[in-house]
This record gives structure tokens, C-alpha cells and sequence, in this order.
């Protein structure tokens, strides 16, 4: 770590990195609202995707690091306090408009739609309506966005014991690379045959978005390397990254085939900006 974390086990708080989540926010709101210029916004999810993977995974190494296991049921209860509640309000909520100021027809969908969500498995749901002759026509649901959350979370299912199972009671961070680095590359690999032949499954499904998190992961074993590089490196990194982002953000488009290698340039822009804001002192680029 470039600094000590605190006691508790968390990592230090990085602004820089509420920085880039609020990049990536941006970006999202921008594609929706159709702001002209930013028909790539939808890549805002893949830059979560990274940070997500870089500080749970950090977190999760800490831990095995301090006490050579990780504790699930704390970890999920962590997950579910944070999450839960502000996600079951919101389906609540959008359930009960849409039964108000949606067609009677559309109401059982979109409740369907709503226990999806609550469950984390929404992503699966709209994979399947996608990719069914009979449903793909339909009008996208209040609910859609709950597709990335499940996403996430899914993953979350597993990745804490494969890494507990990985580390084994010595800590070996090579071993955990290496198995970082499969995920990484199996899921990339069926992200770029799936965007070909079956875009539906590549967009929403885990397997083929495990990657992105695992970028982030890889972050957080490197963290120690990462940090002992110059400042001036550490800006130029950040820059390059933000360009990354930034040139996704307004050249991609719907026809753009996506993820498959396309995701290339938000996932490695995210990577660098994290990266880049790890050496200290902190570069002029991660303070703005």
C-alpha cells in the first residue's frame, strides 16, 4: 500500500477515485438524456466495473492477508446494508408508478422485472427477453438499469471463496495473480464470440464481463509495485486514461459491437487512472 490503511481494514479513502466514478455517472446520464456527443456514454458501467473490482478486491486481500481467511457472512452482510436497502425503495417505488402511469398489459412485466432486480439476477431476466424472438420488441423496462447491479453482484458470489480457496493459509499473491489473469482471459475471450454471435448474452451475462472486475482486481494485488512509481508517471497515466475514456464516451454508439474488444478502451481507461493515482505525492491530474 502507499500508505498504511486504517484499522478496520479498509484502504485508504481515494478522492481520485470518487472522481472517476463520477466521470462515469456523468457519462451514463449523458448517453440516456441524449446530451448530443455522447452516444458511448453507456461505457460509464465498464469504468464501475474496475473500480468495483480494484477496492473489493482489495478489501478482501487485506483481509486474507491480516487474518488468512475471509469472513462471508460479513462480507455479505456489508454488501446487503449497502445495497439493500436503497435498491428495494427503488424497485418499490418504480413498481408502484409503472402500475399507475403504464399500460394495465406492462404492469405484471415490470413486476417481474422488480423481483429480478430484488434478487440480482435482473441481467439474466433481460438476456433471456432479449434474445426471445417473441419478447425482443418489447419496450425497455423502468428497470433495467438493476442489469449491471446483478451483474456485479453475481460475481461477488463467488470471488471472496475462490480467493480464500486460491491463497490458501500462506498468502501467495503470485498464485492469486494467476488465477486473476485466467478469469480475465477466459471471460474476455467468450465477451468477444459472444458480442458475434449472440450480443444479448455478451452485454448482460456475467461470464463475459468477469473480465472488467478482474482488470480491477489485478490493480489490487499490484497495489505495492504501483505505488513506487514517479508522480510524473502516475500523470501520464491518468491522462492517457481519461483519453481512453473520454474517446470511448464519444465515438462509441449503438452500432458499436459491445463489449467485445471495444471494451478494451473504458476497462484499460479506468485501469490507468486508478493506477495513476497511486504513487504519492499525488499527481496534479488525480487532485483535479
Amino acid at each position: 500500500m502507499a500508505s498504511p490503511p486504517p484499522t478496520d481494514g479498509r484502504a485508504p479513502f481515494r478522492p481520485d477515485i470518487e472522481g472517476l466514478r463520477a466521470i462515469a455517472v456523468l457519462l451514463v446520464l449523458a448517453y440516456h438524456a441524449r446530451i448530443p456527443g455522447f452516444t458511448g456514454g453507456y461505457i460509464g458501467v465498464d469504468v464501475f466495473y474496475v473500480v468495483s473490482g480494484f477496492l473489493i478486491t482489495g478489501l478482501i486481500v487485506r483481509e486474507l492477508q491480516a487474518t488468512g481467511r475471509v469472513d462471508l457472512p460479513a462480507f455479505y452482510t456489508r454488501r446487503a446494508r449497502r445495497l439493500l436497502p436503497a435498491a428495494l425503495v427503488v424497485i418499490a417505488v418504480t413498481v408502484v408508478a409503472s402500475a399507475i402511469v403504464l399500460p394495465p398489459l406492462r404492469v405484471p412485466d415490470v413486476a417481474g422485472d422488480g423481483a429480478a432486480a430484488a434478487l440480482y439476477v435482473s441481467n439474466i431476466r433481460f438476456a433471456a427477453q432479449a434474445t426471445d424472438y417473441l419478447q425482443a420488441e418489447l419496450d425497455p423496462s423502468p428497470l433495467l438499469h438493476f442489469w449491471s447491479l446483478g451483474v456485479e453482484e453475481q460475481f461477488y458470489l463467488f470471488w471472496p471463496a475462490l480467493l480464500f480457496f486460491v491463497a490458501g493459509r500462506r498468502f501467495d499473491a503470485r498464485r492469486l495473480g494467476l488465477v486473476v489473469a485466467i478469469v480475465a482471459i477466459v471471460s474476455f475471450a467468450l465477451g468477444i464470440v459472444w458480442t458475434s454471435t449472440d450480443a444479448p448474452l455478451a452485454f448482460f451475462l456475467l461470464p463475459a464481463r468477469a473480465w472488467e472486475l478482474a482488470v480491477g482486481a489485478g490493480l489490487a494485488l499490484g497495489m505495492t509495485r504501483l505505488a513506487r512509481l514517479p508522480a510524473s508517471a502516475g500523470a501520464v497515466a491518468v491522462a492517457v486514461g481519461l483519453a481512453l475514456i473520454g474517446i470511448g464516451g464519444v465515438t462509441f454508439d449503438t452500432a458499436t459491437p459491445f463489449p467485445g474488444t471495444a471494451a478494451i478502451l473504458p476497462v484499460a481507461g479506468a485501469a490507468l487512472v486508478i493506477a495513476g493515482g497511486l504513487p504519492r505525492p499525488l499527481n496534479p491530474l488525480s487532485r483535479l
